[in-house]
């Protein structure tokens, strides 16, 4: 019952924002009564914040399943791309993105809470390219902020800003074009050049 309930908050607050939100759309939607969902959250703020950390995406399990150190930087690079591109296209992300820059300054724990979640999505991230520092394919001397860089080329796009709907072809195009950015920025060099190790 309680993941029905959450479920159902998150699709409701992710399309109406926590304002227009109503409980007892929420109760309906979850086939149980207002007094169930009180019972179980206490507030409409506190199940707000609830279905908020319910709706992020397990995306840094996902993530270090990409980053296997027995295949090729550029090809790992390039599928860690295509990956974050194509989940920053999702309704979801883009949905709850939305609300939660939207009821930041309501609820500034929430949006402190997903930086925490990029934060952490992020790690697996910088300790791939520290890596590749080390082995000397590519020259990184801060790791963590490569991997903000990374994300902020992939998120910081108009149309993801602005929720604008994209086709595949464009979101490929795209992750290729950052690809080559990152790859000229951080001097890689490919399997067969000379590597030189960071010390």
């Amino acid at each position: 019952m309680r993941e029905r309930l959450l479920s159902a908050a998150t699709q409701i607050f992710r399309a109406e924002g926590f304002g227009a939100a109503r409980v007892e759309e929420i109760a309906a939607r979850a086939g149980i009564s207002k007094t169930t969902v009180y019972r179980q959250f206490g507030t409409k703020e506190d199940l707000f914040r609830a279905a908020i950390s319910h709706g992020m995406e397990d995306l840094r399990g996902r993530i270090e399943q990409l980053l296997k150190p027995s295949r090729e930087f550029e090809k790992t690079l390039s599928l860690l791309l295509r990956t974050l591109t194509e989940h920053m296209a999702t309704t979801d992300t883009i949905e709850i993105t939305r609300v939660v820059v939207g009821e930041s300054n309501r609820f500034p724990d929430v949006a402190n809470g997903f930086v925490r979640y990029v934060n952490e999505m992020l790690e697996p991230v910088a300790d791939f390219l520290a890596c590749a520092a080390r082995c000397g394919t590519i020259s990184v001397q801060d790791a963590p902020a490569a991997a903000r860089d990374l994300l902020t080329l992939v998120a910081g796009s108009t149309e993801v800003l602005m929720g604008i709907p994209t086709t595949r072809a464009h979101r490929e195009q795209r992750a290729a074009h950052i690809q080559r950015l990152l790859l000229s920025a951080w001097r890689y060099t490919g399997p067969g050049e000379a590597h030189q190790p960071r010390a």
